[in-house]
């Protein structure tokens, strides 16, 4: 073996993992014997210090160097393995490294490591790309103030004037450690405005692939139409009191908690907030 394969993403991270042969002129201590690991430091062939870093011994005839993560390390590494004769192969992932930096979520994250041989409960999918929500319901019903709100910016126009949005606006949120990509969509009423059939046309198109719709109704109109998956009483300030997903822009964080909760269960993923 006179190759060397990075076995990590070259993403930056804390820890880098490399495969390497087992050449005792690599470290600046006896290897370890197969099966064991042992603190070591990499030297290039003039012996200076490259890095400080765990050797694993994997086989008689192969290491596992793993080494800080950062850019400019990598590079190091990489130069002093080059200096002692290796080339490089191609990288090589593992399938747990190449799904950990696949995940689009600390979340994913999280589960990926609590749950290494399993799979999960929840559609596989949501561990390699952010599920996606589309907010839906008539005109002037506040879809652009929830989205504000739960972005956390001013990302929609709002107005009393009904037909505002006319095109599908997208932001993102984070729910209990989950990444949520939230559309806002223009309001559905009867209408001839050419642009607005547009934006209805395009509400259509999402709700085929979004993976939640979420119907927020206005006061006096609670029925949304049967393709929603959660329906959301929005300007509760307005309501009188009763049962239901109620949201208000007067009460938006414990409102805001609320709804994100409940899209989490309906999407079935396990709150995985950072410990």
């Amino acid at each position: 073996m006179t190759t060397f394969s990075w076995l990590t993403p070259p993403a930056p991270a804390a820890i880098a993992l490399v495969r390497v042969p087992a050449w005792a002129a690599l470290l600046d201590r006896p290897l370890p014997a197969p099966d064991q690991a042992r603190f070591a430091r990499l030297i290039a062939p003039d012996k200076t210090v490259v890095d400080e870093l765990v050797a694993e011994r994997i086989t008689a005839d192969e290491l596992h160097l793993m080494c800080h993560g950062g850019p400019g390390m990598r590079a190091a590494v990489e130069a002093c393995l080059r200096a002692h004769g290796l080339t490089a192969a191609p990288v090589q992932l593992e399938a747990r490294w190449a799904a950990l930096a696949a995940a689009p979520a600390p979340a994913a994250v999280r589960w990926l490591l609590a749950h290494p041989d399993s799979p999960p409960p929840f559609d596989p999918a949501f561990l390699r790309r952010t599920p996606l929500v589309l907010i839906t319901g008539p005109a002037n019903a506040g879809k652009s103030t929830l989205l504000n709100a739960w972005c956390g910016q001013q990302r929609a126009l709002v107005s009393a004037l009904p037909g505002t949005t006319r095109d599908l606006l997208a932001a993102e949120t984070m729910v209990q450690g989950w990444r949520l990509r939230l559309l806002d969509s223009a309001g559905l009423r009867p209408t001839a405005d050419p642009l607005e059939l547009a934006g209805q046309a395009l509400v259509a198109a999402a709700r085929d692939r979004a993976d939640l719709i979420v119907s927020l109704r206005p006061p006096g109109d609670d029925q949304p139409d049967a393709s929603s998956d959660l329906v959301v009483l929005g300007k509760a300030d307005l309501r009188a009191p009763g049962p239901g997903l109620r949201w208000t822009a007067q009460d938006a964080e414990p409102g805001l908690a609320t709804l994100g909760a409940a899209v989490l269960q309906r999407l079935g993923l396990p709150a995985m907030p950072a410990r």
